[in-house]
């Protein structure tokens, strides 16, 4: 694919699925220890839920720091594989590794000697992630420069995560087996085949994506990170579309926490095997509504363009966060899968949409320096997100404590804690999401502004080369 030439603007199928494909990492990556943390080390493991909680939001602050950083090493980097997949291969590899690891911690430590342990090895974890994430991201806001083809590259994402979301909610339903001696146990068998699961779909986009820009990538100035930190920074559309993610991603991580334990100890009364299915299904309806909306997510941002179509997605997923209210029942376990059929497709086209829109930004962006940036943005777009779900992921126990939950009464919580808990499970995600709406009211790069700015930049291209 020519990175000189309008003719690389359309994708071919293969190349749209092997770039969807990497996606199954980055669901991997950030949604298994989400998944399990708890489970396995406060449930199995007997560490408090808030030193879970600062357990995972430590290092997920670390990973927020790296990420500018790999996103400028990538964006300056060259080398006859590219500026992206060298890092890519180390990342994954430290990722498959590490994820194994992190079950390994001995059953007889002590409870800070895990919450250490978990410290430690989470840090690998995350800044393998960073490694592959960052330049994949990078990777992919630049495989085509046409408007429409964008969303139609992170629809094939969108649809590749949907596919993959059928598997991970179901992982903690895995591993409370009686096949396994414990769940701690069935933790460990479980990643080493995610371990494998990391090495071959880093391997896809590897192996059949191809970069662009190449020959106009080798003759532009190298960015130093500050510089290149600080540009990312005054984009006003960038910093409107990433706040709006960001508050979205913060009210539901710092729920989650909440949502699983009233389904274990409040629905199920302490019956982990009963809610881990509904947990399970509650995923599975998520993805199936996903999948479904997705086609026609994409058009409709073809005639209400993508900024209109992303705050419709938020509104949709707004609805299934307040109508969590009357679905945490124990008389109908049922019900509380029927939020899914909401947020599930309102929290993946607003995805979808945000990719799309990312690339346009780094075209507008090239139009106004000069050079193109990829990583950084998607660097500074994770760091925004990292940071958010940093105090999202510390809040959520701490939310837990606040509200009485002890596990040593196991179903038999007081009725104010179970009260505060359901409170806090609609209000807290539905506030997020209402001040993103609010926020992306002021983003103003539509279909006819990139036209503009796709004009002007291949006539500069062309002049480049005369």
């Amino acid at each position: 694919m020519s990175g000189q030439s309008s003719q690389g603007d359309k994708l071919g199928l293969g190349e749209k699925l092997a770039f969807g494909a990497g996606n199954m990492n980055n669901l991997l990556m950030n949604n298994i220890l989400n998944v399990l943390l708890n489970p396995i080390y406060n449930i199995a493991l007997g560490v408090s839920p808030a030193l879970v909680g600062y357990a995972t939001a430590i290092p997920r602050l670390w990973d927020a720091v790296t990420d500018p950083v790999v996103g400028s090493l990538s964006d300056n980097f060259r080398s006859r594989w590219g500026r992206r997949k060298p890092f890519m291969v180390l990342g994954a590899l430290i990722s498959a590794l590490s994820l194994i690891a992190i079950w390994l911690v001995p059953p007889v430590w002590g409870e800070y000697s895990k919450f250490l342990y978990l410290i430690a090895v989470s840090l690998v974890f995350y800044t393998g992630n960073t490694l592959f994430l960052v330049p994949y991201t990078g990777l992919g806001l630049a495989l085509s420069d046409d408007y429409r083809e964008r969303t139609n590259l992170f629809a094939y994402k969108a649809v590749v995560d949907a596919l993959g979301g059928f598997l991970i909610p179901w992982f903690y339903w895995l591993v409370t087996r009686p096949c396994f001696e414990s769940t701690l146990h069935g933790t460990r068998v479980l990643s080493l085949g995610l371990a494998v699961w990391i090495i071959l779909f880093a391997a896809i986009p590897l192996c059949f994506c191809r970069e662009r820009y190449d020959r106009s990538i080798a003759r532009q100035e190298k960015v130093p990170i500050l510089k290149g930190i600080a540009e990312t920074m005054r984009n006003r559309p960038f910093l409107l579309l990433t706040l709006s993610v960001t508050l979205m991603f913060f009210g539901f991580y710092a729920s989650s926490a909440l949502g699983m334990y009233l389904n274990i100890y409040y629905i199920f009364g302490g019956v982990e095997k009963d809610a881990s299915t509904y947990v399970g299904l509650s995923g599975t309806l998520w993805k199936v509504s996903s999948l479904a909306a997705l086609p026609v997510i994409v058009l409709i941002s073809r005639r209400f363009d993508k900024r209109n179509t992303f705050v419709v997605s938020m509104i949709l997923s707004l609805f299934g966060a307040v109508g969590g209210w009357w679905c945490i029942d124990p008389e109908r376990p049922w019900l509380q899968v029927l939020p899914s059929i909401l947020y599930g497709p309102g929290i993946s086209c607003v995805l979808m949409l945000c990719d799309s829109m990312l690339a346009d930004i780094c075209d507008l962006d090239e139009l106004r320096g000069g050079v193109r940036r990829e990583a950084m943005f998607g660097a500074i777009y994770g760091w925004f997100t990292k940071v958010g779900l940093t105090i999202a992921l510390a809040l959520s126990g701490l939310l837990l404590v606040c509200t009485g939950f002890d596990v040593k009464f196991g179903a038999g919580q007081p009725e104010g804690t179970v009260f505060l808990m359901r409170v806090l499970a609609v209000t807290v995600p539905a506030s997020g999401m209402l001040t993103a709406i609010l926020l992306m009211a002021g983003y103003r790069l539509n279909a006819g502004r990139m036209a503009e700015v796709k004009r002007e930049l291949d006539a500069r291209r062309r002049g480049s080369r005369s």
